[in-house]
């Protein structure tokens, strides 16, 4: 009974601070709102024209790989929606834990009266860090108004997007912390190791992989997960996949998931031994 008390407390304190950073966003936001609407807008544009050269191609010779253009479009969105949540959520570093382990950061956590979960996790910009959500949300309205399986669609489809929406967003996570986890044997070298692995998925994830060769598609499914960023959930909700193929997803990210805590929980004990000691007595860092 105590157990439970103390997880819903821990959930409810979690839910509070996550409040407390959306008005610290909105502060910002309306202390200059003139200055925050431009740059929200450019972001918008910015994150549009980054993905739209995949989409011109699509336009031009009327689809890539099987897929037509508001499939590729779909595909372009949902890698926006994915990505843009993650940017949202991912605040003070939360999705990119080697540059807190290895700029030293981690042990301003040993002092901080909350769970390293809780830590780790809370960090949201709903207002100034919504541009990528916003326009993958746009495009997503756009192209599902184009596609011709709209109207056939069954009334579960809606939550089989939140569920493969999911999915991503795990494996992004999961893959960033367990590379993350090496920063506790390397922090130096390894400072940047999970903007790198993060940056690289999210750059690979606007190609279309239904014409390529199984020994770049498969690849891209298992030992570096791009394909299921955008490409292969967009191939399930599209019905072009099999009854086993629309689990693979969510069975993968369980399964990394399961890899990177075991892992990051290995690298912190050989970290809470050993230490880091990257700050001089200058307070400069190495």
């Amino acid at each position: 009974m105590k157990r439970k008390t103390k997880i819903f407390r821990g959930i409810r304190r979690y839910f509070q601070l996550l409040g407390i950073y959306a008005r610290m966003d909105l502060a910002s936001l309306t202390r200059d709102a003139k200055f925050m609407a431009i740059v929200i807008t450019a972001d918008i544009v910015s994150n549009i024209s980054s993905i739209i050269g995949i989409f011109l191609l699509a336009w031009k010779f009327g689809g890539i790989g099987g897929m037509d253009r508001f499939e590729v479009l779909f595909m372009l969105a949902y890698g926006n929606i994915v990505m843009g949540f993650l940017n949202m959520m991912g605040g003070c570093n939360a999705l990119f834990p080697s540059r807190i382990i290895g700029r030293g950061q981690w042990e301003h956590m040993f002092i901080i009266p909350l769970p390293y979960g809780v830590q780790l996790t809370v960090g949201i910009f709903p207002f100034t860090g919504s541009s990528s959500l916003l326009s993958g949300i746009g495009m997503l309205w756009v192209a599902m108004r184009h596609l011709e399986c709209h109207s056939s669609m069954p009334w579960w489809w809606p939550g089989m997007l939140v569920f493969q929406l999911i999915a991503s967003m795990v494996v992004v996570t999961a893959a960033s912390y367990l590379f993350s986890s090496l920063a506790f044997y390397a922090p130096v070298q390894c400072e940047e190791i999970a903007s790198t692995v993060v940056y690289s998925m999210e750059h690979t994830k606007s190609f279309p992989l239904s014409g390529m060769p199984v020994y770049i598609r498969y690849p891209l499914l298992t030992i570096f997960p791009a394909g299921l960023m955008a490409w292969f959930p967009t191939m399930i909700l599209l019905g072009k996949t099999t009854a086993f193929e629309n689990f693979y997803p969510a069975i993968f990210a369980l399964l990394l998931s399961l890899a990177a805590a075991h892992f990051f929980r290995k690298g912190f004990r050989y970290y809470v031994k050993k230490g880091i000691n990257r700050y001089s007595a200058g307070g400069h860092r190495s």
